[in-house]
């Protein structure tokens, strides 16, 4: 199974393009199966900086708070849990963290690619290090190590290497009793009263029969553009704009984080693989990684973003003296009111409303994006890149970073849910996914959105049941 196989059969979006037209083309999922995106990724796991925390100590106030109501301190500990579960192989020195994590597993090994990126960091006065990874390097609970069969991205591992969610958390659960509903959708949250609600109505993708499934406590994790449709679909009396949206809060804030690619070619004097052609592609996806840029006070607002090597999804025959290096550059974009997730007036065939993303990034942002894809460009020519040129990763169509639409804070006025994921106004209906990040952060958000779900489960089950979780593994 491969994620273009996923992607044929997902639901699209509507969106604006630049010309102002609506289309619907937009992607409103990461990947729409069991696992979700971490099926298909490539395995970055990074963690987030000091600034992602607190952007307006760099840029300012914004029409949306950007300050987390979370410190670095109090995630730190479910960062380890996750690192340790997932199995990350990292090391190195990374300049834009305040102390380097102690990852279980060496780093992956060096591509050649990896190897001319780090050399001509290097010679620019940079600091590169490995791309820490959930790619086992070793056999790891019960996990074969990487064999570099095939691409990581959008391909799902075989051999168990890559630590997905399926592998990682849901099959564990399984066996360990989780009764798992494959191929229902979520139509609505039923209230049971003014502060709590009782089910999920779903509805059968196959063949459109719905059910109601009873909980005392509802979880919502469906990505940040799904779960602000879910709760803007589920209307009441008590709630007519939908649940947690009495500020209109819900959906506001989509953030996709910007991002492009920048490739080089290069002849090298000696043979990059001796002995004839090669295949550049499989194995891990990335090797090499560049944060010295993420804060930098040339930067458009002080802040710039990641550069790290993100090898070609296809596989390219090259003669045995060709490189084509290829990067990739990610900032965040600022939360914007006006970027919202909403409901459209056509429907589905189960008769649920279309989702309509309506998103356009700020024009600082995309200056910031410019400013990091030149210093891409200058890291490929230091590495003897005779060409090079950009691709456009069609972030503004919905991307796989989701993040911003229901928001966590303390202010019910300005956010959807409290710190600890509860919904305004209602008792025992959370929210864990990237929609709860009031900034999106400028690094691959995977790793921070389960380290947060984790400090919620971990609340849940403090405040409710009185379990005080063990992070042994």
């Amino acid at each position: 199974m491969s994620y273009d196989d996923v992607e044929t059969v997902a639901e699209t979006a509507w969106i604006r393009q630049d010309s102002g037209l609506w289309e619907k083309t937009g992607n409103p999922w990461s990947t729409c199966n069991v696992g979700g995106g971490t099926v298909f990724f490539g395995g970055a796991a990074f963690r987030y900086r000091p600034v992602d925390f607190d952007a307006e100590s760099r840029l300012g106030r914004s029409d949306l708070p950007l300050r987390w109501p979370w410190t670095v301190d109090e995630i730190d500990p479910y960062y380890e849990f996750v690192e340790l579960a997932l199995g990350i192989s990292g090391g190195g020195h990374d300049p834009s963290l305040p102390s380097n994590p102690s990852y279980p597993m060496r780093p992956v090994e060096t591509t050649a690619e990896g190897a001319a990126i780090q050399a001509a960091a290097r010679s620019l006065g940079l600091n590169p290090f490995p791309t820490p990874l959930a790619i086992a390097t070793e056999s790891y609970h019960g996990r074969l190590a990487c064999a570099g069969e095939r691409p990581c991205i959008s391909n799902r591992c075989e051999r168990g290497a890559k630590g997905d969610a399926l592998t990682v958390f849901l099959d564990p659960a399984r066996k360990a009793g989780l009764r798992l509903f494959a191929g229902l959708k979520a139509v609505r949250l039923l209230r049971r009263d003014a502060t709590s609600v009782d089910g999920v109505e779903c509805v059968r993708v196959d063949n459109g029969n719905r059910h109601v499934l009873r909980a005392r406590h509802v979880v919502v994790a469906g990505n940040a553009v799904q779960s602000a449709a879910l709760l803007l679909r589920s209307t009441d009396e008590v709630s007519p704009q939908g649940l947690g949206n009495e500020h209109d809060m819900v959906g506001r804030g989509l953030c996709f984080k910007m991002s492009g690619y920048v490739l080089g070619y290069r002849r090298t004097d000696s043979p990059v693989t001796p002995g004839g052609g090669r295949v550049a592609g499989p194995g891990p996806f990335s090797t090499a990684a560049i944060t010295d840029y993420y804060t930098a006070d040339d930067a458009p607002g002080g802040l710039g973003g990641v550069i790290f090597e993100s090898r070609p999804e296809e596989a390219l025959q090259l003669r045995p003296d060709e490189q084509i290096i290829r990067l990739e550059c990610i900032v965040p974009d600022q939360p914007r009111a006006e970027n919202r997730v909403t409901l459209g007036r056509g429907v589905d065939q189960f008769g649920l409303p279309d989702v309509v993303m309506d998103y356009s990034p700020h024009p600082r942002d995309r200056a910031r994006l410019e400013y990091l894809q030149q210093r891409a460009e200058g890291i490929l020519r230091a590495a003897g890149c005779e060409l090079t040129w950009r691709e456009s990763s069609y972030f503004w169509m919905g991307s796989t970073h989701l993040h911003g639409t229901c928001r966590s804070g303390t202010d019910p006025r300005t956010s959807v849910t409290d710190p600890d994921g509860r919904v305004h106004g209602l008792t025992n209906l959370m929210v864990v996914d990237g929609g709860v990040m009031p900034y999106p952060g400028g690094v691959n958000p995977t790793l921070t959105i389960q380290a947060l779900a984790l400090r919620m489960a971990c609340q849940l089950l403090r405040r409710e049941f009185g379990i005080d979780p063990d992070f042994s593994l």
